[in-house]
């Protein structure tokens, strides 16, 4: 069983009108490249593999930083402000939802288009 590997991963993540190429890095909205630095791009990875999913600051300071990561306490507050200047407000979309209390989701009606 552990030799079969886990679900097969899509070659292109998509939300909306935000696709992200795992294997080339590349990242585009509308069309349009989006130019991304690695942890900002590792942290768009993990919420499209979360899509609608509310992902606390803790998990994704987990996954995206490491388990001993040391650093400030609102990185997360921060690069999510990175993606969202990058993406949302240059593309006019509404994609990275804060949900107060609990954390981030990517708002995706159809997470596959």
């Amino acid at each position: 069983m552990l030799r079969r590997g886990g679900l097969p991963r899509p070659a292109v993540l998509r939300c909306g009108p935000l696709s992200l190429d795992p294997a080339t890095r590349m990242v585009e909205c509308r069309g349009e490249p989006v130019e991304l630095s690695a942890r900002e791009l590792a942290l768009l990875e993990f919420l499209l593999r979360n899509p609608g999913r509310v992902l606390s600051r803790p998990v994704l300071v987990e996954h995206v930083w490491g388990l001993d990561y040391d650093g400030f306490s609102n990185v997360v507050d921060v690069y999510v402000k990175y993606l969202r200047d990058k993406i949302d407000r240059r593309f006019d979309v509404d994609l990275l939802q804060t949900v107060r209390g609990a954390g981030y989701r990517l708002a995706c009606t159809d997470p596959d288009r």
